[in-house]
């Protein structure tokens, strides 16, 4: 619990600057959340791989780097075409996000994926993901949308938690993680929710963002369904991997990878569902 709290004080006010000041400091963060990440990710999937993950860091970071100058500086110069070129960008990142989790559901839970293949999947998940993060945040509310995002995972992953805890009875996928419960599924679907339309609906009285009632609810179910869906995609990757946390870095919270499982698949259809 010490070192759980120690990282926690570390990590929170630098998220929470970063997401306040948006522009190249919330890159930053995603820039290292990205490098971190694919480096586990590869670590995880990949069999016997030792260059493999240092590759896979450095081109997920360069991955979310190309976004944020593309976004921020490059479509703005004369003679680019800005509307085929914020149309082109996102649905490529997508294109690449798709077929690495159709490479690491088929074969990544294995560890049977070779270099090419581990890079190409660990890259593209990680970095096509999370660079979506970086063109929310450049769009207008683009502060608010990360916000309502942030609270809806928050609050999914805290329900979860505590109602598993409390009246957890009915396993919840138990080959892949066998301490999740579906009274804690149900939980986090009801806080997830609660808290995407309270806190929904005062962002928007503030102007952060711009959603009515429904959106906020559809958001809500989108979004928790995702996060659980990402939580239990990492699960099963790490224990075919006999593994319990994707790294180390957070000491008391486990790798990045652990942090971003269930928050990263929300970011390409919140990114979309603003355009």
């Amino acid at each position: 619990m010490k070192h759980r709290l120690f990282s926690s004080a570390i990590a929170l006010p630098l998220i929470l600057g970063g997401i306040f000041l948006g522009g190249i400091w919330f890159s930053l963060i995603i820039i290292f959340g990205a490098v971190v990440s694919a480096y586990e990710l590869a670590r995880i999937t990949g069999k016997n791989l030792r260059k493999e993950p240092v590759i896979s860091a450095i081109l997920s970071g360069l991955i979310v780097t190309f976004v944020q100058t593309y976004d921020s500086y490059i479509s703005a110069l004369p003679g680019i075409n800005i509307e085929l070129s914020t149309s082109i960008l996102p649905l490529v990142l997508l294109s690449f996000v798709s077929i690495s989790i159709l490479i690491l559901l088929k074969w990544g839970s294995d560890r049977k994926l070779g270099s090419f293949t581990c890079v190409v999947s660990s890259v593209s998940y990680t970095g096509g993901l999370l660079s979506f993060a970086v063109l929310v945040r450049n769009s207008e509310f683009g502060f608010g949308l990360i916000v309502l995002l942030s609270l809806i995972v928050w609050a999914n992953d805290t329900g979860s938690y505590i109602t598993g805890k409390a009246v957890g009875k009915t396993p919840f996928f138990p080959t892949i993680s066998p301490n999740k419960t579906l009274e804690g599924a149900i939980g986090g679907c009801v806080c997830g929710l609660a808290v995407a339309m309270t806190s929904g609906l005062l962002l928007t009285r503030f102007g952060f963002i711009d959603l009515g009632l429904y959106s906020l609810i559809t958001l809500g179910i989108v979004f928790v369904v995702l996060a659980q869906t990402g939580d239990l995609f990492e699960s099963a990757l790490k224990r075919r991997a006999n593994l319990k946390d994707s790294g180390s870095i957070m000491p008391g919270h486990g790798g990045a990878l652990d942090r971003l499982d269930s928050i990263v698949l929300a970011f390409p259809v919140l990114y979309y569902f603003v355009q």
